[in-house]
């Protein structure tokens, strides 16, 4: 892509009359979509609503949905796009805050809700239990590691746009990971959790959670292992 190429960038706007506004927006190679949206904030409207943080893709504040497909803004380049046509829109399923902000507290309610922190066995421990890169228990979880909340694996599943209720593809990874971890001390429990009336069970195994997310973490076959683990 030459430099200063321009390219169309179509913005939903949830306080405005129009559902989207369109901007030119001058790009070079490897210019990624978050700097698309920055240039329009600074240069053509202060008020647009975006998040953003580190940058780098390590937060998960900038995911949207970039021409119908979940990702963060600042790791998806504009000429990966292939298209000089963009359009970015926030997070389904959750509440607009502001054009592309989106409230999470729906999305963190569901790890809350399935109680998705370690129990550690032994609590009363000054250091922390470690867990070595080689232990073979850790090659258990390790593939389903590295989530970084971002919210794109809900925005994606249809059950969770559908269900308020369903704890989601993240909460129930990282019910999998515990279930899995020989520290934690509420194994059985887990499952009972995953196998509730709003868990893994409702899973339809169609897969978008593991196609948008941003770690690559194989969440479909994460889901697939953890319904085992209940048979």
């Amino acid at each position: 892509m030459a430099a200063e190429e321009t390219i169309s960038l179509s913005i939903s706007r949830s306080k405005r009359k129009a559902k989207f506004e369109t901007y030119d927006v001058p790009v070079t190679p490897t210019m990624r979509v978050l700097d698309a949206i920055i240039h329009v904030r600074h240069r053509e409207d202060p008020t647009l609503g975006v998040r953003y943080s580190c940058r780098v893709g390590m937060c998960g504040s900038c995911a949207i949905v970039i021409n119908g497909r979940e990702a963060l803004a600042c790791q998806t380049t504009i000429e990966s796009l292939g298209t000089r046509n963009v359009k970015v829109e926030p997070l389904r399923s959750l509440p607009v805050q502001q054009d592309l902000m989106v409230d999470m507290r729906p999305f963190f309610d569901t790890i809350a809700r399935a109680q998705a922190a370690l129990k550690p066995k032994t609590p009363k421990l000054r250091q922390p239990q470690t867990m070595p890169p080689k232990a073979p228990h850790r090659a258990l979880i390790e593939q389903q590691n590295g989530c970084i909340t971002c919210g794109a694996c809900h925005s994606a599943c249809e059950w969770s746009g559908t269900h308020a209720g369903y704890l989601g593809p993240a909460a129930l990874n990282r019910l999998l990971m515990l279930a899995l971890d020989e520290r934690d001390m509420l194994g059985k429990e887990r499952l009972a959790t995953a196998a509730r009336d709003h868990g893994v069970l409702r899973c339809h195994a169609v897969g978008n959670c593991s196609v948008v997310c941003p770690a690559e973490i194989p969440v479909r076959t994460g889901m697939q292992r953890l319904k085992g683990l209940l048979t």
